[in-house]
């Protein structure tokens, strides 16, 4: 494949730039609202968890349920580093891991399996 690359020269060498649709000489130019901007977030754990009444306990410590955890920003603050968390509900097998944070949310998704 081959790339052609050049510059291209305009015919008359003092052309003006044509404008479309340039507000009028001295018309109030249209305030352009600014772009969304998606704020840096910090360390934390975001849930995804079925059942969403399922005890979630990071670290030895109760904190909520995963839908309690959902609420707000859905972000449960912790500082980087390994954290273990568990997972459980009546009628389930208990899910438990160690989950490295680093500087931005880590996403747990978890689906409880039914204890037989």
């Amino acid at each position: 494949m081959a790339v052609i690359a050049g510059a291209i020269a305009c015919t008359t060498p003092h052309a003006a730039p044509v404008r479309r649709n340039a507000p009028a000489p001295g018309a109030e130019l249209p305030v352009e609202a600014p772009a969304p901007r998606h704020l840096a977030e910090g360390p934390g754990l975001r849930f995804d968890v079925y059942p969403a009444s399922a005890e979630v306990i990071i670290n030895g410590q109760k904190v909520g349920t995963a839908n309690s955890l959902r609420s707000g920003d859905g972000l449960f603050a912790v500082p980087p580093g390994i954290h273990q968390v568990s997972i459980r509900s009546a009628g389930y097998t208990t899910w438990r891991a160690e989950v490295s944070v680093g500087d931005r949310p880590e996403r747990i998704q978890v689906s409880l399996t039914p204890t037989p």
